[in-house]
This record gives structure tokens, sequence and C-alpha cells, in this order.
């Protein structure tokens, strides 16, 4: 039986053919016994390229280890720079893969539907502009080592990278502290240059057996604007749900694991920090889509998953491109005018539940049995239980009209920086009537997390009018970056400049927090910084 052959049999045929004579990844190429090394995702790039394929490639950035980052822009006609694909009106789309270089099927997947996309004579390029990131973490893919040692549980390839940058970073913990050199290239010359209206990050889960090829989330931050949230949660992912059980009887379901609440079963997803990608799309008001393939099931099966998946979500926003494009305008506007409206977001969150529903779960071992490592659940069962699928706000703190930064602390300003806050200079004295926040309890983690001791600090803001000086520096809430900007900056942040340790000195009891909070706007002799 030919291998095209046995997928239709499986039900596994990929959504559309590749026509002879265009580019194939190691994993087609190999029977999907091999995934492709950086070599490989280049020569794919460069042979697309050949072929005469509507794209043009960047090299965006440097890894740790000196390999140069791709970024392949698809779109017909193409477009010379991100300024001109604005203009176009087009939703711009970047699909983000290999972030945990041992998770390998979003790789694939990627460069199966970069062929395909550049194969039609019309179609999505005709309707958006696609950016795509293959490997996004390479220094962690070249690692290649046995799949039981760097991916356990995982169902193939026998040779995988490791989850690690070259810097030792887990790349899809990085999102507010922008510490890795990976990062920091995507946030220059992708989220600040082409800003993109939806962005998807494509990984491998493991964890509990369940009865799903592939489960999803939608942006997890309460913040998130409630337009963007809507549409993702709400609208689109449970419409391609149903579209997928419809056309290939793929069963998908919202991310998470079976675990326990309370003393009972509950579905729960993972964290509502900006530090995740998918999530840090969502506070800067912009559509995120985390997929993730389940370990267990083979690779080929993954690949084919993740390919229909995304292409899903590619065809979605398609339809719904005059759409997508004015949700995401609609937000920065809205944002934008936090130094007026001033709403309250959150600083602290719990888990919250849309109501129960059933759950495919592999069923309990029998008695003296041990679970499997790998391969398809044999039987599944169905379980009733609530699934806690968002985040609600337990703690919230008023948007200001701006935050003021004393110039001592420049890390802060350097970050808001790096990550596209617009900042200005004080280059006169002033007066500001504004709001402080005095630490009542400080706690510093007792193990690190990525190269941090992460510190939450509680307390309570009391009126104060300040004096400022030339130098010190002042971040206005009228950019579309507000909601980012409020994560940042609260106090009381679990994801900001306190958590991550960037002050110039760790909090302690006691202490002011220095930046200010001005709940009027400032009026003031200032200079943006460049």
């Amino acid at each position: 039986m030919t291998t095209a052959v046995a997928m239709l049999c499986l039900g596994l045929a990929p959504v559309s053919a590749i026509q002879e004579g265009w580019p194939q990844s190691r994993a087609v190429r190999t029977d999907y016994r091999e995934t492709s090394t950086y070599r490989d995702v280049i020569d794919f790039i460069e042979a697309l390229q050949r072929k005469g394929a509507p794209i043009s490639v960047e090299y965006f950035g440097l890894s740790k280890e000196a390999r140069r980052m791709p970024l392949v822009i698809a779109a017909r006609p193409m477009v010379a720079s991100p300024a001109e694909a604005r203009r176009t009106g087009k939703p711009i789309i970047y699909v983000q893969a290999n972030i945990h270089a041992g998770e390998v099927e979003g790789k694939e997947a990627a460069m199966a539907i970069l062929s395909r996309v550049c194969q039609e004579p019309h179609g999505l390029l005709d309707k958006v502009i696609l950016l795509v990131d293959p490997i996004y973490n390479i220094d962690g893919n070249e690692k290649f080592g046995p799949q039981a040692r760097n991916r356990p549980e995982q169902n193939g390839p026998e040779l995988v990278g490791v989850r690690a940058s070259g810097e030792g970073f887990d790349l899809n913990r990085d999102g507010m502290k922008a510490e890795s050199l990976e990062f920091r290239a995507v946030l220059e010359r992708i989220w600040n240059r082409w800003d993109p209206d939806v962005m998807m990050d494509l990984h491998t889960t493991d964890g509990t057996r369940h009865g799903y090829d592939l489960t999803y989330s939608p942006p997890l931050n309460p913040n998130t604007p409630p337009a963007i949230l809507k549409f993702s949660r709400d609208e689109m992912l449970p419409a391609i749900r149903r579209q997928m059980r419809q056309q290939y009887n793929l069963p998908l379901f919202d991310y998470g694991d079976a675990t326990t609440r309370d003393k009972k079963p509950a579905w729960t997803t993972f964290g509502e920090g900006g530090r995740y990608m998918t999530n840090y799309a969502g506070i800067r008001n912009r559509i995120g889509i985390l997929s993730e393939a389940a370990t267990y099931i083979p690779f080929r099966e993954r690949v084919v998953a993740t390919d229909r998946f995304v292409t899903a979500v590619l065809d979605y926003v398609e339809k719904n491109s005059r759409r997508v494009v004015e949700l995401t305008r609609g937000a920065d506007a809205e944002v934008s005018a936090f130094e007026t409206t001033q709403p309250e977001l959150g600083v602290r969150f719990e888990m919250a539940s849309r109501g129960e529903e059933e759950t495919l779960l592999e069923p309990p071992p029998a008695a003296g049995k041990r679970r499997p490592e790998t391969g398809r659940p044999a039987s599944l069962i169905k379980v009733k239980m609530p699934i806690y699928d968002r985040f609600a706000a337990t703690r919230k703190s008023k948007v200001p009209a701006a935050y003021l930064i004393p110039e001592t602390e420049t890390k802060i300003v350097e970050l808001l920086r790096r990550q596209g806050v617009v900042v200005e200079r004080f280059v006169a004295p002033a007066t500001v009537d504004g709001q402080r926040f005095t630490v009542r309890e400080a706690k510093i983690a007792s193990q690190p997390f990525q190269g941090h001791r992460l510190i939450e600090i509680n307390g309570a803001f009391a009126p104060e009018q300040a004096t400022v000086r030339p130098g010190a520096f002042l971040v206005r809430m009228d950019q579309p970056l507000g909601v980012l900007i409020f994560n940042l900056l609260e106090p009381e942040s679990v994801d900001g400049v306190v958590a991550w340790g960037f002050l110039s000195r760790d909090p302690r009891v006691g202490d002011s927090y220095p930046v200010l909070k001005a709940f009027r706007p400032v009026n003031a002799v200032t200079e943006r910084l460049p």
C-alpha cells in the first residue's frame, strides 16, 4: 500500500496534494521517520523561491549560536514593506512553529502549508498577508538526541531537538521580560514592524491521555480587549471545532488537563500570564491561537492534525478578513482611549469555568496494570466535569492617564521601549498629582524560574503630589499598547516588572513603588525618546 493510499485509508490525507516538483519537508521525504534540520528548512525555503513561489524571505535575527532566523512573507501580490501590507487592508497572520524544538510537528506542518498555498493560483494569499517562521528555536532544534530522552512519551520521530533555546530559555515564558535573543528579534522585526492581526503558536502537549488529536486555546488574559476575546474564544474556535469533526471526524477540545478542584474532577487550562506567546498576543490587542497536538499519537498524525487546524484558522480569517482587521483596529482605538476612560483591569486572577461538559478520557488502568506511555488510548470514556477554560480577575486596579518613572529605573524604560511602547522624557521640572503605592507585604520565590526568583508584592495606593525632575520618564496611556503597559507597570501584577525583578532593587515592606500613577493628563515639557 502506498503512503498516499495508506493515509487516505486512515483518514489522514493532507488537506491538498503537493504538486510534483515542489519542495517537501524531511518528514514527508522519509515517510515521517525523521524531522527537519535547520539546513533542511532553509533548503526548503530556497526551493520555494526557485519555483517562483509568491514569497520573500527576511532573516530577522541571530540565535545564540549565530544561526539566522528566517521569516517567510507570502502574499499575492507581494508587499514590499509592513507599511504597504497595512495599506492593503488585508489581515496579517503570523505563524510561529518550533518554539519548543522537540515538539516538531508544527515545523513540518508549517512547511507543508507554505508549499500548498504557494501553489494555488487563487486563494488564501489573495486575501491575507502570511508570515511564517517554521523554526523559531533554531539552536534547540539542532541539539538532536533520542526522542526517549529529549521528549519522553512522544510518539516519534526517533531523533528530536530540545525544549530550551541556546541561552537556556523556555521561549514560551519570555513574552513580558523579553530576555531571549529570539524574542527580542521577534519584537523588533515582527511585532513592532509587521504588527500581525493574528498570531498562531504551534506545539505538542503531553499530560492527560484523552480522545483529542489536538487541543487549542485563545488568549487567556482577562485584560485582553473584550471583542478580541469574544471573537477568538466564543466564535472562531467553536466554529473550527465543529468543522473539524464534520469534515475529518477529527475531535478537538480546549487545551488543558484532567485535574481535581474542590475534590472533584475538572478540566483546567494553563496560566493567564503574558509570558505565554498567545496570551501576549491578546494583551497587544491581537488574536492569539495556541495549537497543541497530542504527544502520544504517531508523528504523521500529529502533523496532519496540526496542518488541518492551522489551515482551518487561516481559512476562517480569510473568510472574515474585513471583520478581523476591524476588530484589531477597533481594539487599538479602545485601548488608546484609556487616558480618558480609565477602566479597571485585573492584576490578580483565578480560573473560571464555562460550565460542565463531557470530555473523552482514557479510563484508569486495570488493577496491576500501568498506563501506556505512548500510542493512542485503547478505549475512551465520557466524563462530565466543569471546564475551566478562562480566568476572572480577583483583584483590579484603575488604569491611570499616565505612569511616571524616575530616571534611576532605566531597566524598566529599556524593557518598555523594546516592547514598542512610546516613552517620553521630562526636559523641565513638573508638579504632578498622582498616587503612590506602598508595599505592605513582599514575597520572593524560594526557587528560581527562568533565571529569576519571582516577586509578589501587596499594598495600597495613596495620593501624592510629586515634583518630577528633568530626566524622569513619562508613559502616557493614549497608545495602543496600553494593556501591555498596565500589565507591566502595575506593582501587583504577577507578570510585570516587579515580578521579574526589573526594579533597581528588590522591594521591601514599607518601600514606595518608584512608578507613580497620574489620573489627569500630564501637561509638561517632554521629548519623545527615539
